[in-house]
């Protein structure tokens, strides 16, 4: 089990990182919190584009109970947590989280500074829609913040499951991700191309896009799908957090 050297932008321990083995993305993890490549990746990404996030009403969707979210409940009052819950109201918080689906949210117009995800849009069934309901919830010069895979090799993104009130139907093989919600795990629907941030645009394009891909070995921010996507209102301002 190699041990890299370097400081966790999680947590801020000096420990390093050590590798299970099976690749960086899943298994590069922060000796002292046992963060991901990708959840560092995001934190710095915070950090340089949102370093007044402590004082803003975010919204985190889907969180994984790790140490990032960890920290972004401890040190944001207006932290709220969500979690797409069958058996439950949406808007609802009988089960801790917020029960909410990203393609219909329930918070008002205009109510939210930051939306916040790692991995989620890859299982969204209607990407459009999440886009515009993340849109109609920010306030002006809001922020969407997320990480989802996008492979190399994909100049265009390709559906691979269309989800239905009755059932899927599947346009390729199944290809099942962790939930934190779910034992049976999350579908993924998409896998995303080179062609997302024009995606993005279409769908809303009163979005700014920028695409950041972060590499820092001394920050444990190492393997595939390092990218971190900020989405802006345009009528937000420039990109000065």
């Amino acid at each position: 089990m190699p041990l890299i050297a370097g400081q966790c932008p999680v947590c801020g321990a000096q420990e390093g990182f050590v590798s299970d083995g099976g690749g960086h993305r899943d298994g590069l993890l922060c000796c002292a919190c046992g963060s991901l490549p990708r959840e560092r990746a995001f934190l710095r990404a915070l950090e340089l584009l949102c370093p007044g996030w402590r004082g803003l009403d975010l919204h985190e969707c889907a969180p994984a109970g790790r140490a990032l979210s960890r920290r972004l409940a401890a040190e944001c009052p207006g932290y709220v947590p969500s979690q797409l819950f069958r058996d439950i109201p949406r808007g609802s918080t009988a089960a801790g989280p917020r029960c909410e689906d990203l393609e219909a949210l329930t918070f008002p117009d205009a109510s939210l500074d930051l939306h916040c995800h790692l991995d989620v849009m890859e299982h969204v069934n209607r990407p459009d829609r999440a886009m515009a309901e993340m849109a109609r919830t920010l306030r002006p010069g809001g922020l969407v913040l997320f990480t989802t895979p996008v492979h190399a090799h994909l100049a265009t993104s390709r559906r691979r499951a269309i989800l239905f009130p009755d059932g899927v139907e599947h346009l390729a093989p199944p290809e099942i991700h962790g939930n934190p919600v779910d034992p049976a795990g999350a579908l993924v629907t998409f896998h995303y191309g080179q062609d997302l941030p024009d995606l993005i645009r279409a769908w809303v394009p009163a979005f700014e896009v920028l695409r950041l891909e972060l590499l820092d070995a001394r920050a444990g921010i190492l393997g595939a799908h390092r990218d971190v996507f900020a989405l802006r209102l345009q009528e937000g301002g420039p990109w000065a957090g």
